[in-house]
């Protein structure tokens, strides 16, 4: 009989398999595209990641989790794409003015270096994951839908290009920081950019992946999980 691996997950919505339908409407299907993996290798998985929220918010839930007796063999992080993003209404009232991301790419990766540090001092092996790339054609079309000015926010940023470049420092960020602390990383990054028509595995918002986009994500854990459960055991 196999040994059960408990795992947490600290994410965004994107680790709770979130798509939008035709409508706007956001619906989470973790269960139809994780827990098959998870079934294969007998793990317990317990999602930890929220909505919305960014690394810092997930660092509170994951120091509450710790300080609670966290009871885990891996924690799986996935961040960035919520940091990385801007108030787009107050880029679209003043495209002239300085703006900030709702993290700054160097407190992204202080905060993920803590937590790797928290996660192994509680005897928890951490593992991180990059992020499916920005549509960004669909997501300034998405930002745009509800009176934001396509064309202030335009003058702000140059091209709709910067948006994907500015999110990839974040999963890049990521990448980095799997290589410096040997810290092993899932790549679901890579799957989507090796598929010239990767577009096609977005929602309509540009940031979530379709359910053929996750199903590729689902891919890059079953390929992952053999390799860590091979160095645990």
């Amino acid at each position: 009989m196999l040994q059960t691996i408990r795992a947490k997950i600290y994410g965004d919505s994107i680790m709770k398999g979130t798509v939008l339908d035709c409508a706007y409407r956001y619906h989470a299907l973790f269960d139809r595209y994780f827990r098959r993996f998870a079934e294969r290798f007998n793990i317990e998985v317990d999602n930890r990641s929220r909505f919305g929220i960014t690394i810092d918010k997930g660092y509170k839930l994951l120091l509450q989790d710790i300080e609670a007796g966290m009871d885990a063999d891996f924690a799986l992080i996935e961040f960035g794409g919520n940091d990385s993003n801007f108030r787009w209404d107050e880029i679209s009232r003043n495209p002239e003015g300085r703006h900030e991301p709702l993290t700054r790419v160097e407190h992204f990766r202080e905060v993920v270096y803590t937590m790797i540090r928290e996660l192994r001092g509680a005897q928890v092996r951490p593992v991180l994951m990059t992020l499916p790339p920005i549509d960004s054609e669909k997501y300034l079309s998405f930002l745009t839908r509800n009176g934001n000015d396509r064309g202030r926010i335009l003058q702000w940023l140059g091209s709709p290009q910067v948006i994907h470049d500015f999110h990839e420092r974040y999963s890049g960020a990521v990448a980095e920081i799997a290589r410096e602390t040997a810290t092993p990383l899932v790549d679901a990054r890579s799957r989507f950019l090796g598929r010239r028509d990767y577009e096609k595995l977005m929602c309509v918002d540009g940031v979530h992946p379709n359910e053929d986009g996750y199903e590729l994500i689902a891919e890059a854990f079953s390929e992952s999980v053999p390799r860590l459960l091979a160095d645990y055991m």
